[in-house]
């Protein structure tokens, strides 16, 4: 405050020196003005892009006090060598005014000036008043479109840079141009009301675009250009001074016009100057406030802008009503003023769908030949809170439940839940005794529900945002409730500020920040947060800290270990999935806690709550282990530190957006574990795994959605045992998700190769085609499948042929060989194997299944129904069944019973991509074609070359 403070008296100063007894003051001071704000809209673009990365926080302070210091030398320059005179002349520099001398006529010593119209004393305390108004309204269109701008070009640093930039670059063009028409007009109050309404009429034009326009753009540019940061920034700044620039400029215009109107010859410039630029000052103080604590929180963006354009209508009026205008001017703004008010009406409400999507971060993974909009929309937004600090949405899209922050998801119900589970488990795991629970982040709430279901006494949760509180009652069943729990302490605010302010020490430390790259969350992993986390440890306390592996260059991820190291030296590494990097660190080494994992399985409620995300063994969480403090000297070696002041990081960060270096982080971080080998309990843990704790492992990727590694997991447990059935469908439902088909084949021909006999049951037959010795009936109907799904109809057949030929006849194989006709539609095929299927199993749902799928491709749907209900009656759980009612009663044109069918279909796979199709030829029918796209649309998230639903999609437009 205090050096604003001094500042801000330079300016009423200067213009005493510089424009006190100019010829025209106004436009003098107008110039001063100009100047001032064009170094201030440099010095925005200098500290946010070139001098906070290069030089830190010292270092541009330094900067700036260098600044002054050139700046007060110039002064004393001017004062010792300027010739001892004014520069708008008069007296000696240095001296105070001389006091005018009473006499009728003109004062003396000053020159003639033209009595601007409309300078009457009202019309001065309008202006003041109008200045005030319009300070108010410039601080609020650049708060709230600085929170636009993030919601579409993400909460970056460089975002809120250049939206500073272009504001007063904007206030700076403006006040020129206004200082430019001071000189030359006796109307200052015409110009100013002009000003005020071409400032209402832009910010109404552009916050009409806002919510859907500009999404767009950006959309389009992101996904044309997402690997080159450098010109998407410059396309986002660019794009920022456009939106920004025009209302900026009308009300850095309205500044000389209204210095012009209180302007009075009579008397010294500087006071009156200088409270004009106070009012003015304070009003954007006030209105700074405004829009942070009361605007956005309880109105919303649009509307806060609304309050924008309103002010500035209502400045302009009070200008015309007052102002000393002539009739046509009167007549021109009031024209000016209505259009601004009539845009303001008319503009459409924003669409919060595609501002929830996170153009900025999701554009690039829509396929370039579907349509962006509709892509970006789809799902259903159950939640959508602008707030204080961000805007906060919850969406539903292919079945799962996200929440995101500015439009980047950092919660949901599916592939991350691992990750959110183990951050809480692994150390409350590792802990002998833990009673209090610190968490810094609530996202979901999962994280603290897993906590809680630890014997602890106490969790102490800080999450700054009180919308990320509200949207966590759409995760209850994730997070079992646990802000009911009364054990659960929930404080809204600053989770550092918390940290580095309060006394209470902790068992365990949680922090699950988002990424670097958003403003401000790089101060999460700074070596001072760090320690202020180490400090707040109670004795035996452990810290674990998140750390993205994904977009994140491999020097930064170096640099966040080696930064958690300079206050951690005992710090470890575990990786989560496949880019989730866990840091987890005591008061002493864990080498001797890692034991405690298996000791402290048994803890009521634990395992169950690990069983939700697969997680079924210790084995599973010790094998997530990559490195210790020897492997992360190595890892970490003469990277820098990311401190407070030379906070790099969120300036690097937002350069890796969208760059894919998860595999490649990954692949480093895994190395670690093959240098050393681990601690003791680690290489015991991998060097005895079995092959049933493999499998888990699989079992527990899978779910996380890191089919690659899972897939590599059941060949690891097959390779110990080949008669492991469960591992064998792991390995090939891998191989079918993640498209390695022909991998998979081969790898399963090994199963029965020479010197690798198959024990999978009691029958084997030989293979005439070459896949190798005896072959089991587990085998051959997991070749079938494999054969299947790279579109080998005929292998497919024969393999799941010889499966059912075996003896004992097993129903599976039936099974397998029904499949394979039915999808190729061939019912005479399928209805000798359903004579086979009735023999072996009558009353199996997999038997009355395929029976009525042979009965719907001979056309006899109604058949087909009582059928697929036996089916139902059997196992209400036989997934497929539902999808094949659904088809039969949109056949027989019963639309809400096929509409539900399909529904009942995606409770059991949410990734089923004909279910949401076949939903929205459904809605397309009925002539509901928002619903209809939005069904396609998800659709075409999971299989994007659905030529139905891309037909369908097009149909809806």
């Amino acid at each position: 405050f205090a050096p604003a403070a001094a500042l801000g008296a330079t300016f009423p100063m200067a213009i005493r020196w510089f424009a006190n007894n100019a010829v025209n003051p106004a436009k003098s001071s107008s110039a001063l003005y100009v100047v001032n704000t064009i170094g201030a809209a440099i010095g925005a673009l200098l500290a946010g892009f070139v001098l906070l990365p290069a030089y830190g926080i010292s270092g541009t302070t330094r900067v700036g006090i260098a600044a002054s210091v050139i700046a007060a030398l110039c002064v004393r320059i001017v004062l010792r060598f300027g010739g001892g005179k004014y520069s708008g002349g008069g007296k000696p520099l240095g001296l105070p005014d001389p006091k005018p001398k009473k006499q009728k006529g003109k004062p003396s010593g000053l020159p003639t000036l033209v009595e601007p119209e409309g300078s009457t004393p009202p019309v001065r305390w309008v202006a003041m008043v109008v200045l005030g108004l319009s300070g108010f309204a410039a601080l609020i269109h650049e708060i709230a479109w600085t929170r636009i701008l993030s919601l579409v070009l993400g909460p970056t640093t460089y975002a809120f840079a250049a939206t500073l930039a272009a504001v007063i670059a904007g206030v700076a063009l403006g006040s020129g141009a206004g200082a430019v028409v001071v000189g030359r007009t006796r109307r200052p109050a015409a110009w100013l009301a002009l000003a005020l309404a071409a400032a209402a009429i832009t910010a109404s034009g552009t916050y009409s675009i806002a919510g859907t326009w500009v999404p767009l753009l950006v959309a389009q540019q992101v996904a044309a250009a997402s690997t080159s940061f450098d010109q998407l920034l410059r396309d986002g700044t660019m794009l920022t001074a456009a939106l920004i620039l025009p209302t900026a400029a009308c009300l850095g215009a309205a500044f000389p016009l209204a210095l012009a109107i209180v302007s009075d010859p009579s008397k010294p410039a500087a006071g009156r100057f200088g409270l004009v630029y106070a009012i003015n000052t304070i009003g954007a103080v006030s209105g700074s406030l405004a829009t942070g604590f009361l605007f956005i929180p309880r109105l919303g963006l649009q509307p806060t802008l609304r309050i924008v354009s309103g002010l500035l209508i209502a400045s302009a009026l009070v200008v015309i009503a007052w102002g000393a205008l002539s009739r046509n001017a009167r007549v021109a703004g009031a024209l000016a003023t209505a259009m601004a008010a009539v845009m303001m009406i008319i503009s459409p409400a924003w669409d919060r769908d595609l501002l929830a999507s996170g153009v900025y971060m999701y554009a690039p993974y829509v396929p370039k030949d579907l349509d962006l909009a509709t892509q970006l929309r789809a799902g259903h937004l159950l939640y959508y809170r602008e707030g204080a600090a961000a805007t906060v949405s919850v969406k539903q899209l292919t079945g799962t439940t996200s929440l995101a922050v500015d439009g980047k998801v950092d919660a949901s119900n599916r592939g991350d839940m691992l990750t959110q589970k183990l951050i809480a488990h692994l150390p409350l795991l590792l802990h002998a005794d833990p009673k209090t629970v610190g968490i810094i982040g609530l996202g979901s709430g999962a994280t603290v529900g897993a906590a809680l279901s630890h014997p602890i006494e106490r969790a102490d949760v800080i999450e700054i945002s009180p919308e990320v509180v509200e949207a966590s009652r759409y995760f209850t069943t994730e997070n079992r409730r646990a802000l009911a729990d009364p054990r659960t302490h929930l404080i809204v605010g600053d989770g550092r500020s918390h940290l580095l302010l309060s006394q209470r020490k902790y068992d365990v430390i949680v922090s699950e920040p988002s990424n670097p790259w958003i403003a401000g969350v790089a101060a999460l992993f700074t070596h001072e947060f760090f320690a202020a986390a180490r400090d707040r440890l109670a004795p035996g306390g452990i810290m674990c800290q998140w750390a993205n592996a994904y977009n994140i260059s491999d020097p930064d991820l170096r640099s966040v270990v080696a930064t958690f190291r300079s206050v951690f030296p005992d710090g470890t590494v575990w990786l989560v999935g496949g880019d989730d990097v866990l840091m987890v660190a005591g008061t002493s080494t864990l080498d001797s806690r890692l034991a405690n994992i298996e000791r402290n399985w048994t803890r009521p409620g634990v395992a169950e709550d690990l069983a939700a995300v697969s997680v079924r063994d210790p084995f599973s969480i010790l094998s997530l282990f990559v490195g210790g403090p020897a492997e992360l000297e190595r890892y970490a070696q003469g990277a820098p530190l990311f401190t407070d002041d030379r906070m790099a990081l969120e300036f690097s960060a937002p350069r890796e957006i969208h760059r894919r270096t998860s595999g490649a982080n990954a692949e480093a971080l895994a190395a670690l574990r093959l240098e050393g080998g681990g601690p003791a309990t680690i290489k015991a843990a991998l060097d005895g795994a079995t092959a049933a704790e493999w499998r888990n492992r699989g079992g527990m990727m899978a779910k996380a959605d890191v089919l690659g590694v899972a897939y590599d997991d059941y060949v690891k447990a097959l390779t110990m045992d080949p008669t492991d059935v469960a591992a064998l469908d792991g390995l090939v439902r891998m191989a079918i998700l993640s498209r390695r088909g022909p991998d998979a084949l081969a790898w399963v021909k090994s199963l029965t190769a020479p010197g690798n006999p198959s024990a999978f049951g009691r029958g084997a037959s030989a293979d005439p085609r070459g896949l190798g010795p005896p072959q089991t009936a587990e085998v051959l109907i997991a070749t079938s499948k494999l054969f299947a799904a790279i579109d080998a109809g005929a292998d497919a057949i024969d393999a799941a042929r010889r499966a059912g030929a075996l003896l004992p006849v097993k129903p599976e194989a039936l099974e397998q060989l029904a499949s394979v006709y039915a999808d190729a539609g061939d019912a005479a095929q399928l209805d000798a194997t359903i004579l086979q299927l009735r023999a072996v199993a009558p009353d199996r749902a997999a038997t009355h299944y395929y029976a009525a799928v042979a009965e719907f491709l001979k056309g006899n749907v109604n058949e087909a129904v009582t059928l697929a209900k036996r089916a139902i009656a059997a196992d209400p759980q036989y997934a497929p069944v539902y999808d094949l009612i659904g088809a039969a009663y949109t056949r027989l044109e019963r639309p809400n019973e096929a509409r539900e069918a399909f529904r009942k279909s995606l409770t059991f796979d949410h990734h089923d991509s004909s279910a949401y199709t076949n939903l929205g030829l459904i809605e397309l029918a009925a002539g509901n074609r928002p619903a209809a796209a939005n069904y396609f649309a998800e659709a075409l998230w999971l299989a994007p070359e659905s030529a139905t639903a891309r037909a369908g999609l097009a149909r809806t437009r």
